[in-house]
């Protein structure tokens, strides 16, 4: 009971039972010390409850391979939201991670979901377990996503039997309209199709924009900060 730290000099402290109100958490905790034996109230106020009860551990995996390109500008939005929130957050960036392409070799699915190739892959495979949360940004090139999150997605097979359950968000980058957009996230769905229980719980399809930090002169850079606001 961290949060509660004054509580002193009791040999023994028991949650019996919480309750959430529009305003507050509520809980009941017993205490023992010696034969002494008490009940005490503790009101903590909505804000702490959803940083100590409700934090969500978010994975964001950006594909871009500029550093300051505009799906990478959409994430840091996206994370200082979340962020702000008291969430967990772990922002990735592919181009800066040793990850070599799938070889199609079978030897995961013969050695309990270990890969043969021994690069930064396996600790994004042990981040990805975590999260509940997972974020997918990409930039569209020739009506795709980019070789970094193509290249992310195939190394992903190792427990595609095994993708659990996450809360899904695509951050999408463009330099031509939605239409192309739309046509050019085939691949994403078809990971997250994969996935055992999943719910896409927000998309962000920033159009017309092709220099890299443009994205920072349109409303877009807001719609991340508050959908990360609001996972």
């Amino acid at each position: 009971m961290p949060f509660i730290p004054e509580i002193g000099g009791f040999s023994e402290l028991f949650m019996t039972g919480f309750r959430v109100s529009a305003a507050n958490l509520l809980l009941r905790v017993k205490f023992t010390s010696g034969n002494e034996i008490g009940m005490i109230t503790v009101m903590i106020k909505q804000d702490l409850m959803r940083r100590r009860y409700f934090m969500k551990k978010v994975l964001i995996i950006s594909g871009s391979p500029r550093k300051k390109g505009n799906s990478q500008r959409l994430c840091e939005a996206f994370k200082k939201g979340a962020e702000e929130q008291g969430n967990s957050v772990e922002l990735v960036r592919l181009a800066e991670k040793k990850i070599g392409y799938c070889k199609a070799c079978d030897y995961c699915m013969k050695n309990n979901g270990t890969c043969v190739q021994k690069d930064d892959m396996s600790d994004l495979l042990e981040a990805y377990k975590k999260a509940d949360v997972l974020v997918l940004a990409t930039p569209v090139y020739f009506y795709g996503i980019c070789a970094q999150m193509k290249t992310f997605i195939d190394r992903m097979y190792p427990i595609w039997q095994h993708l659990g359950e996450k809360e899904v968000y695509y951050i999408v980058s463009a330099g031509l309209g939605e239409d192309i957009v739309k046509r050019s996230i085939g691949d994403l769905d078809g990971f997250v199709e994969h996935i055992e229980k999943y719910e896409i719980k927000g998309r962000i399809y920033a159009t017309n924009i092709m220099e890299a930090g443009k994205v920072c002169e349109t409303s877009f850079l807001d719609d991340a900060y508050q959908m990360g606001r609001n996972i």
